[in-house]
């Protein structure tokens, strides 16, 4: 009775130590494997085009996949270059514009120095004059250690930011080499992706070689349905932000909704990095009633937004909206900031698992 159970529990014993030395390997192979990775997923996305052009134009295998990337990176290129025209036309506008913003706002600030603060200072000049020696000194020194404590901090955010400078412009030639690397890694995977898949089936069982199609086919759908989701949120959120400013009648509504489309791609940042400056700036001026459409406006994106992501994520990759909500919570708990990136990434791998019938497969295992 004990002896199938003894069985089972050194089973599981197993599964949790591969599963741990899984996750160690993972996390250090990854930053020298990652190009790799790239390449491979490259490959495997062109390569049902290059096949394509290969069986019904008849082109050569290279051939075929030298113009699937060519056209590739036009296609994209051609997208950079409209998206860049546009983001422009809006920043030549602000460059025009800026300096009346700018003075608008130096004047603002001037007001209240010479209305609030320097009155504000006379008076306490008054006060201090009326105090003793001792009093007068020891408020001169408080003020200024609070002055040479803003000057530490101030000098030392600025070194930091400064010694940063060098090694972006030192990682470029990295970003370069392994940009490189990839792309000549996919063209040489692409290229050779029937024998490279022959050599596999060759070295790997065909019960192993039947679960690994299994999870790389619902690892591909639900990357494409995460991907889709995805854009939906953006363009219903990008959508949402044009026709709000064109009620509000702002200028360049169109390529503010774009720049907000790209910033709701950035993981825990989203449009908020958008509309908060905008609005300090125009309750500033004074501009109140910009200012409060523009919140009721980001607020109700932010509300649309946080209804339907969970069930926008579980309709297109089939999971419980739920489910989705705790693991993109415990993502965050976890790594913070970056769980943003990593919780979606886990709960992919966990659905084309689960599709794959791995997780069946595991507990038939355990419990033999």
């Amino acid at each position: 009775m004990y002896k199938p159970r003894l069985y089972q529990l050194l089973r599981f014993i197993i599964v949790i130590a591969l599963t741990v030395l899984g996750y160690v390997l993972l996390t250090v192979g990854f930053s020298y494997l990652y190009p790799l990775l790239i390449a491979s997923i490259l490959a495997m996305t062109i390569n049902p085009v290059a096949n394509f052009f290969e069986e019904k134009w008849k082109l050569p295998r290279m051939m075929a996949v030298s113009g699937t990337m060519l056209f590739t990176f036009a296609f994209l290129s051609s997208i950079i270059f409209i998206l860049f025209s546009e983001f422009m036309q809006g920043t030549t506008f602000l460059a025009t514009h800026l300096p009346d913003y700018v003075q608008t706002f130096s004047n603002y600030v001037t007001s209240i120095f010479d209305e609030k603060i320097m009155p504000l200072y006379e008076k306490m000049t008054t006060y201090l004059q009326a105090l003793d020696t001792s009093q007068q000194e020891a408020i001169n020194n408080s003020v200024k250690h609070i002055t040479e404590n803003i000057s530490v901090k101030l000098s030392e955010s600025l070194q930091s930011i400064l010694l940063q400078i060098p090694s972006l412009f030192t990682a470029l030639p990295s970003s370069f080499t392994v940009t490189v690397f990839i792309l000549l890694a996919a063209f040489l995977i692409a290229n050779d992706y029937q024998q490279i898949s022959l050599f596999s089936q060759k070295i790997i069982p065909h019960a192993l070689q039947t679960k690994i199609h299994g999870v790389q086919t619902q690892f591909k759908k639900t990357v494409i349905a995460y991907v889709k989701a995805q854009l939906i949120l953006v363009i219903i959120s990008a959508f949402l932000v044009y026709i709000g400013l064109k009620l509000l009648h702002v200028n360049h509504a169109f390529t503010i909704s774009l720049y907000v489309a790209f910033v709701d791609l950035i993981p825990y940042v989203g449009s908020g990095i958008i509309f908060f400056p905008w609005m300090i700036y125009l309750f500033i001026v004074g501009d109140y009633a910009l200012t409060i459409q523009l919140a009721i406006l980001y607020g109700s994106i932010v509300i649309v937004r946080q209804v339907i992501e969970p069930k926008i994520l579980s309709s297109s990759m089939g999971t419980h909206p739920l489910v989705a909500l705790i693991i993109l919570f415990i993502g965050l708990q976890i790594w913070g900031i970056i769980g943003f990136i990593i919780a979606p990434l886990i709960l992919i791998s966990i659905q084309a698992f689960y599709q794959a019938g791995i997780f069946q497969d595991v507990w038939k295992f355990i419990k033999g």
